[in-house]
Protein backbone atom coordinates (compact mmCIF):
# COMPACT_ATOMS: atom_id res chain seq x y z
CA UNK A 1 0.00 0.00 0.00
CA UNK A 2 1.17 3.44 -0.89
CA UNK A 3 -0.38 6.89 0.86
CA UNK A 4 -2.07 8.92 -1.26
CA UNK A 5 0.44 11.91 -2.74
CA UNK A 6 2.93 9.73 -2.87
CA UNK A 7 5.04 7.20 -5.64
CA UNK A 8 7.44 4.48 -5.20
CA UNK A 9 10.38 4.13 -7.32
CA UNK A 10 9.12 1.29 -9.08
CA UNK A 11 6.08 3.09 -10.15
CA UNK A 12 8.16 5.95 -11.43
CA UNK A 13 10.29 2.98 -13.41
CA UNK A 14 7.23 1.83 -15.22
CA UNK A 15 5.91 5.35 -16.03
CA UNK A 16 9.50 6.45 -17.86
CA UNK A 17 8.96 2.88 -19.78
CA UNK A 18 5.71 3.00 -20.52
CA UNK A 19 4.07 2.55 -24.57
CA UNK A 20 1.35 2.96 -26.37
CA UNK A 21 2.21 2.64 -30.21
CA UNK A 22 5.28 4.55 -29.34
CA UNK A 23 7.19 5.31 -26.15
CA UNK A 24 5.66 7.52 -24.62
CA UNK A 25 8.48 9.14 -22.99
CA UNK A 26 9.07 10.56 -26.67
CA UNK A 27 6.77 12.79 -26.23
CA UNK A 28 7.88 15.74 -24.63
CA UNK A 29 4.22 16.85 -22.85
CA UNK A 30 3.97 13.63 -21.67
CA UNK A 31 4.97 13.80 -17.74
CA UNK A 32 6.21 16.73 -15.73
CA UNK A 33 9.05 15.28 -13.00
CA UNK A 34 10.38 18.23 -11.11
CA UNK A 35 13.60 17.70 -8.73
CA UNK A 36 13.55 20.05 -6.06
CA UNK A 37 17.16 19.26 -4.88
CA UNK A 38 19.93 21.92 -4.94
CA UNK A 39 21.15 22.93 -8.15
CA UNK A 40 24.43 21.25 -7.84
CA UNK A 41 22.90 17.71 -7.08
CA UNK A 42 20.62 18.20 -9.96
CA UNK A 43 23.59 19.34 -12.51
CA UNK A 44 25.52 16.26 -11.05
CA UNK A 45 22.63 14.05 -11.80
CA UNK A 46 19.15 13.62 -12.23
CA UNK A 47 16.06 11.31 -13.56
CA UNK A 48 15.95 11.58 -17.16
CA UNK A 49 13.71 14.06 -18.56
CA UNK A 50 13.58 15.90 -14.70
CA UNK A 51 13.42 19.41 -14.83
CA UNK A 52 14.96 21.33 -12.08
CA UNK A 53 11.96 22.45 -9.91
CA UNK A 54 13.19 26.05 -10.07
CA UNK A 55 12.63 26.10 -13.87
CA UNK A 56 8.72 25.93 -12.65
CA UNK A 57 8.66 27.08 -9.18
CA UNK A 58 10.38 29.89 -8.15
CA UNK A 59 11.18 30.20 -4.23
CA UNK A 60 9.73 33.77 -4.68
CA UNK A 61 8.06 34.45 -7.72
CA UNK A 62 6.01 31.36 -7.09
CA UNK A 63 4.56 29.05 -10.03
CA UNK A 64 6.11 30.68 -13.36
CA UNK A 65 3.80 28.53 -15.61
CA UNK A 66 -0.07 28.87 -15.30
CA UNK A 67 -2.09 26.05 -13.91
CA UNK A 68 -4.38 26.11 -17.25
CA UNK A 69 -0.56 25.77 -19.25
CA UNK A 70 0.33 22.84 -17.24
CA UNK A 71 -3.03 21.09 -17.67
CA UNK A 72 -3.44 21.78 -21.57
CA UNK A 73 0.59 20.76 -21.86
CA UNK A 74 1.06 18.13 -19.56
CA UNK A 75 -1.08 14.89 -21.26
CA UNK A 76 -1.31 13.14 -17.68
CA UNK A 77 -1.46 16.17 -15.30
CA UNK A 78 1.00 13.89 -13.56
CA UNK A 79 3.40 15.64 -11.67
CA UNK A 80 6.37 13.81 -9.49
CA UNK A 81 8.41 16.14 -7.24
CA UNK A 82 11.92 14.38 -5.28
CA UNK A 83 12.68 14.41 -1.86
CA UNK A 84 16.56 14.05 -0.52
CA UNK A 85 15.06 11.24 1.85
CA UNK A 86 12.46 8.99 2.70
CA UNK A 87 11.73 11.24 5.92
CA UNK A 88 12.47 14.58 4.08
CA UNK A 89 9.29 15.90 3.56
CA UNK A 90 8.67 17.84 6.57
CA UNK A 91 12.39 18.89 6.73
CA UNK A 92 12.67 20.39 3.00
CA UNK A 93 11.32 23.59 2.30
CA UNK A 94 11.75 23.80 -1.31
CA UNK A 95 10.02 20.41 -1.75
CA UNK A 96 7.02 21.88 0.41
CA UNK A 97 6.98 24.93 -1.22
CA UNK A 98 6.44 22.83 -4.75
CA UNK A 99 3.48 20.40 -3.27
CA UNK A 100 1.76 22.95 -2.19
CA UNK A 101 2.15 25.67 -4.86
CA UNK A 102 0.94 22.80 -7.27
CA UNK A 103 -1.58 21.80 -5.16
CA UNK A 104 -2.67 25.08 -4.72
CA UNK A 105 -3.47 25.31 -8.55
CA UNK A 106 -5.67 22.33 -8.39
CA UNK A 107 -2.59 19.83 -9.57
CA UNK A 108 -2.22 16.08 -8.33
CA UNK A 109 1.39 16.10 -7.21
CA UNK A 110 3.00 13.24 -5.77
CA UNK A 111 6.29 12.61 -3.75
CA UNK A 112 8.83 10.09 -4.60
CA UNK A 113 9.39 7.77 -1.91
CA UNK A 114 12.97 7.87 -0.49
CA UNK A 115 14.00 10.68 -2.80
CA UNK A 116 16.34 10.60 -5.64
CA UNK A 117 19.02 8.24 -3.85
CA UNK A 118 15.96 5.56 -3.96
CA UNK A 119 15.36 5.84 -7.46
CA UNK A 120 19.09 6.25 -7.92
CA UNK A 121 19.73 2.99 -6.47
CA UNK A 122 17.75 0.93 -8.45
CA UNK A 123 17.65 3.03 -12.02
CA UNK A 124 21.31 4.50 -12.37
CA UNK A 125 20.88 3.61 -16.05
CA UNK A 126 17.66 6.24 -16.03
CA UNK A 127 19.55 8.63 -14.74
CA UNK A 128 22.20 11.52 -16.27
CA UNK A 129 23.89 14.85 -15.99
CA UNK A 130 22.32 15.87 -19.15
CA UNK A 131 19.02 17.69 -20.17
CA UNK A 132 16.89 15.93 -22.05
CA UNK A 133 13.59 17.60 -22.40
CA UNK A 134 13.37 18.13 -26.61
CA UNK A 135 11.39 15.54 -28.61
CA UNK A 136 14.61 14.78 -30.49
CA UNK A 137 16.78 14.45 -27.34
CA UNK A 138 14.27 12.22 -25.81
CA UNK A 139 14.24 9.97 -29.24
CA UNK A 140 18.18 8.83 -28.00
CA UNK A 141 16.72 7.09 -24.98
CA UNK A 142 16.43 3.62 -24.30
CA UNK A 143 12.96 2.16 -23.23
CA UNK A 144 12.91 -0.10 -20.85
CA UNK A 145 10.81 -3.56 -20.38
CA UNK A 146 8.22 -3.21 -17.52
CA UNK A 147 9.00 -4.30 -14.19
CA UNK A 148 6.01 -6.50 -13.07
CA UNK A 149 7.59 -8.04 -9.69
CA UNK A 150 10.15 -5.59 -8.22
CA UNK A 151 13.56 -6.99 -9.53
CA UNK A 152 12.33 -9.92 -10.44
CA UNK A 153 9.97 -10.04 -13.66
CA UNK A 154 9.50 -7.94 -16.52
CA UNK A 155 7.84 -7.46 -19.26
CA UNK A 156 9.06 -6.39 -22.70
CA UNK A 157 9.37 -6.79 -26.58
CA UNK A 158 11.73 -8.57 -28.70
CA UNK A 159 13.73 -5.89 -29.71
CA UNK A 160 14.30 -4.60 -25.78
CA UNK A 161 15.27 -8.47 -25.40
CA UNK A 162 17.78 -8.18 -28.15
CA UNK A 163 19.69 -4.86 -26.44
CA UNK A 164 22.04 -6.47 -24.59
CA UNK A 165 22.30 -2.75 -22.65
CA UNK A 166 18.49 -3.42 -21.01
CA UNK A 167 19.70 -7.36 -20.11
CA UNK A 168 22.58 -6.37 -18.21
CA UNK A 169 21.20 -3.09 -16.72
CA UNK A 170 18.12 -4.90 -15.46
CA UNK A 171 20.71 -8.13 -14.53
CA UNK A 172 18.38 -10.21 -16.32
CA UNK A 173 19.15 -14.11 -16.31
CA UNK A 174 16.52 -15.98 -17.68
CA UNK A 175 13.92 -15.02 -20.83
CA UNK A 176 10.87 -16.53 -22.03
CA UNK A 177 10.66 -16.38 -25.48
CA UNK A 178 6.87 -16.06 -26.78
CA UNK A 179 7.33 -15.34 -30.41
CA UNK A 180 6.60 -17.64 -33.15
CA UNK A 181 10.11 -16.70 -34.91
CA UNK A 182 12.29 -14.48 -33.12
CA UNK A 183 15.30 -15.74 -32.53
CA UNK A 184 17.27 -15.72 -28.98
CA UNK A 185 19.48 -12.72 -29.03
CA UNK A 186 22.29 -14.63 -26.23
CA UNK A 187 21.91 -18.29 -26.25
CA UNK A 188 25.50 -18.37 -25.10
CA UNK A 189 24.84 -15.77 -21.82
CA UNK A 190 21.21 -16.46 -20.68
CA UNK A 191 19.12 -19.84 -20.07
CA UNK A 192 15.99 -19.33 -22.67
CA UNK A 193 12.81 -20.89 -22.78
CA UNK A 194 11.18 -21.14 -26.29
CA UNK A 195 7.62 -20.68 -26.70
CA UNK A 196 6.84 -20.54 -30.66
CA UNK A 197 3.62 -19.01 -29.75
CA UNK A 198 1.63 -17.49 -32.55
CA UNK A 199 -0.74 -14.37 -31.71
CA UNK A 200 -4.26 -15.48 -33.32
CA UNK A 201 -7.28 -17.57 -32.62
CA UNK A 202 -6.03 -20.96 -32.82
CA UNK A 203 -2.90 -20.91 -30.85
CA UNK A 204 -2.98 -23.00 -28.01
CA UNK A 205 -1.98 -22.30 -24.53
CA UNK A 206 -2.42 -25.53 -22.60
CA UNK A 207 0.98 -26.80 -22.82
CA UNK A 208 2.66 -23.26 -22.79
CA UNK A 209 1.46 -21.66 -19.94
CA UNK A 210 2.37 -24.10 -17.08
CA UNK A 211 5.39 -24.72 -18.48
CA UNK A 212 6.53 -21.06 -19.03
CA UNK A 213 5.31 -20.80 -14.99
CA UNK A 214 7.10 -23.33 -13.78
CA UNK A 215 10.77 -22.06 -15.25
CA UNK A 216 9.89 -18.47 -14.11
CA UNK A 217 8.99 -19.86 -10.53
CA UNK A 218 12.56 -21.67 -11.05
CA UNK A 219 14.33 -19.03 -11.78
CA UNK A 220 13.00 -16.35 -9.56
CA UNK A 221 13.71 -19.08 -6.70
CA UNK A 222 17.43 -20.30 -7.64
CA UNK A 223 20.29 -18.98 -5.12
CA UNK A 224 21.49 -16.39 -6.24
CA UNK A 225 17.52 -15.91 -7.73
CA UNK A 226 17.44 -15.19 -11.30
CA UNK A 227 15.66 -11.97 -12.96
CA UNK A 228 12.99 -13.36 -16.20
CA UNK A 229 12.28 -11.10 -18.85
CA UNK A 230 9.21 -12.43 -20.70
CA UNK A 231 8.82 -11.07 -24.24
CA UNK A 232 6.96 -11.51 -27.57
CA UNK A 233 7.03 -9.07 -30.23
CA UNK A 234 5.46 -5.77 -28.96
CA UNK A 235 5.29 -7.21 -25.11
CA UNK A 236 1.37 -6.90 -25.27
CA UNK A 237 -1.00 -9.84 -26.06
CA UNK A 238 1.66 -13.47 -25.84
CA UNK A 239 4.11 -12.19 -23.30
CA UNK A 240 1.13 -11.08 -20.89
CA UNK A 241 -0.49 -13.94 -21.30
CA UNK A 242 2.61 -16.26 -19.77
CA UNK A 243 2.67 -13.70 -16.90
CA UNK A 244 -0.70 -13.48 -15.93
CA UNK A 245 -0.85 -17.02 -15.83
CA UNK A 246 2.65 -17.04 -13.53
CA UNK A 247 0.94 -14.44 -11.15
CA UNK A 248 -2.26 -17.21 -10.91
CA UNK A 249 -0.08 -19.83 -10.41
CA UNK A 250 2.45 -18.85 -8.08
CA UNK A 251 0.65 -15.68 -6.23
CA UNK A 252 -1.98 -17.67 -6.07
CA UNK A 253 -4.23 -14.57 -7.95
CA UNK A 254 -7.22 -14.88 -9.40
CA UNK A 255 -7.38 -13.68 -13.21
CA UNK A 256 -9.34 -10.91 -12.69
CA UNK A 257 -6.83 -9.78 -9.85
CA UNK A 258 -3.66 -10.85 -11.76
CA UNK A 259 -5.00 -8.55 -15.09
CA UNK A 260 -5.59 -5.38 -12.82
CA UNK A 261 -1.84 -6.11 -11.17
CA UNK A 262 -0.67 -6.24 -14.68
CA UNK A 263 -2.26 -3.67 -16.21
CA UNK A 264 -1.20 -0.75 -13.16
CA UNK A 265 2.38 -1.64 -13.93
CA UNK A 266 2.20 -2.60 -18.19
CA UNK A 267 -0.67 -0.51 -19.64
CA UNK A 268 -0.65 -1.52 -22.80
CA UNK A 269 -0.75 -5.42 -21.81
CA UNK A 270 -3.48 -6.30 -23.95
CA UNK A 271 -3.90 -10.18 -24.14
CA UNK A 272 -5.94 -11.64 -26.98
CA UNK A 273 -9.41 -12.83 -26.72
CA UNK A 274 -8.24 -16.45 -27.46
CA UNK A 275 -6.06 -16.34 -25.09
CA UNK A 276 -8.30 -14.07 -22.14
CA UNK A 277 -10.85 -17.43 -22.65
CA UNK A 278 -8.01 -20.29 -21.99
CA UNK A 279 -6.72 -18.50 -19.15
CA UNK A 280 -10.33 -18.36 -17.52
CA UNK A 281 -9.91 -22.15 -18.19
CA UNK A 282 -6.75 -22.01 -16.32
CA UNK A 283 -8.17 -19.77 -13.38
CA UNK A 284 -10.80 -22.74 -13.16
CA UNK A 285 -8.17 -25.81 -13.53
CA UNK A 286 -5.93 -23.82 -11.03
CA UNK A 287 -8.82 -22.92 -8.06
CA UNK A 288 -11.57 -25.81 -8.93
CA UNK A 289 -14.08 -23.13 -9.54
CA UNK A 290 -14.48 -20.17 -11.78
CA UNK A 291 -13.79 -16.86 -9.69
CA UNK A 292 -13.39 -14.42 -12.69
CA UNK A 293 -15.86 -13.84 -15.63
CA UNK A 294 -15.22 -12.99 -19.51
CA UNK A 295 -18.17 -9.43 -18.48
CA UNK A 296 -15.29 -8.81 -15.34
CA UNK A 297 -12.15 -8.82 -17.89
CA UNK A 298 -14.35 -7.29 -20.81
CA UNK A 299 -14.71 -3.89 -18.65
Amino acid sequence: YVERGYITPQQVYNLLSAEEGQPALYDSYYILVLDCRSTERYEDSHVVTARAAVTVIHPVLGCLVSCVELQKTFLMNCLIVFLGSAKARTDSPDLLHCFFQLSSLGMDPVILLGGFSAFHALYPFLCTPLMVLLEPERHTLTIYPSEILEEALYQGSASQASDYRIIKNLHITHVVNATANWPDAFPNRLRYLRLRLSDDAQQELVEALPLASRFISSALRAEPAGRVLVHCSAGRSRSSAVTLAFLMEHRRWSLLHALRWLKERRACSAPNMNFLRQLLTYEELLFGSKITSLNDIRR
